[in-house]
């Protein structure tokens, strides 16, 4: 048995990095344009820059209004290099910050409670199934990051090495920054365009297709983690439709044994409050039907009770920490 994290964009920004769409795009609309293409597409995003909050699916929209895939590719790009230096430079910045040694002590701190104490809280009852399987025992744990970023697998592996485990090497679906940071839809359906679409746009705006060409091992081994984990834990990740391939492995994942628990992490519940255990238990409920509706499950009664949603709970406070420390050094 296993127990598998996968870690989204919450993670960064609980870290304090300024990671979402939304903070990237003021940047870049302002950056001049020598292309008309460019000029247009910056103009769309910065005229309603909150209907651009998933930039992968409002792209997929805004590829409808493009003449053909090349003017597609052409504003595919130049975002993503754009984003890529930015996020760069955020990466950098809180890396600085941790180079402080009580910085890094915190946050391997916060780190180890949150892996080991992901599940506590719901009942009695799953906190007696997660024991028995040793869910929390860090040394059977793995990890599929969904970010290009590196600030996890850094505080992972420090981590490690403080509770005498060695540092293991973390999958990045989505590739790394500097290296092959990729941003796309899930499949060709999703575009909303009537000109041909080639192999160029397949590999250059299509996850799957671009992984299977580009490193098709990295696609094995997170399938094989998924098959092989015992219990999941999605933290800061909306699984949404533009990871929609993940999404149904997990969900198959489920369906397929009875003994598998997903535990996913929604920051719109983490500070939820509530007067009794049973109030507690009626919005987990109404919030997992919820989460089982939007991602179109055709018989949610047969997982409903092995996906569990926090309330009133969240993990890697990390910023938070620091913060701490800095009122105690003040």
């Amino acid at each position: 048995m296993s127990t598998l994290f996968l870690i989204g964009n919450g993670f960064d920004l609980n870290c304090g990095m300024k990671t979402a769409y939304r903070d990237i795009y003021p940047g870049y609309v302002k950056e001049p344009s020598e292309s008309n293409i460019i000029f247009n597409f910056k103009k769309s995003i910065a005229e309603d820059i909150n209907t651009w909050g998933d930039f992968e699916l409002a792209m997929a929209e805004y590829a409808g209004t493009l003449k053909n895939e090349a003017e597609l590719l052409e504003c595919v790009r130049d975002f993503s290099s754009y984003a890529n230096d930015y996020l760069t430079a955020e990466e950098l910045r809180v890396k600085k910050y941790l180079q402080d040694a009580n910085v890094m002590e915190r946050a391997t701190y916060e780190m180890r409670e949150s892996m080991e104490g992901f599940y506590s809280g719901f009942s009695h009852n799953i906190d007696n199934i997660m024991q028995g399987r040793a869910a929390g025992y860090v040394n059977i744990m793995k990890v599929i990051s969904f970010n290009y970023t590196s600030v996890f697998d850094t505080i992972f592996n420090m981590m490690r090495r403080t509770i005498a485990l060695n540092p293991t090497r973390i999958i990045h679906i989505h590739g790394m920054l500097q290296e092959d940071p990729f941003f796309g839809v899930d499949n060709e359906a999703q575009l909303a365009v009537n000109y041909p679409i080639t192999k160029r746009t397949q590999r250059g705006f299509i996850k799957p297709y671009f992984n299977e060409c580009y490193d098709h091992e990295r696609v094995e081994k997170t399938v094989n983690c998924i098959q092989e984990a015992s219990t999941i834990c999605t933290y800061g990740l909306s699984l949404g439709d533009s990871d929609l391939t993940w999404r149904n492995a997990i969900l198959t994942w489920l369906s397929n044994d009875s003994s598998h628990h997903l535990f996913f992490y929604d920051y719109r519940f983490a500070n939820a409050t509530y007067k009794t255990i049973s109030e507690k238990m009626d919005m987990e409920d109404e919030a997992r039907e919820e989460l089982l509706k939007k991602w179109n499950v055709e018989n949610p009664e047969a997982i409903m009770e092995r996906v569990h949603i926090p309330i009133g709970k969240n993990i890697f406070n990390i910023a938070e920490n620091w913060k701490s420390m800095e009122r105690e050094t003040a």
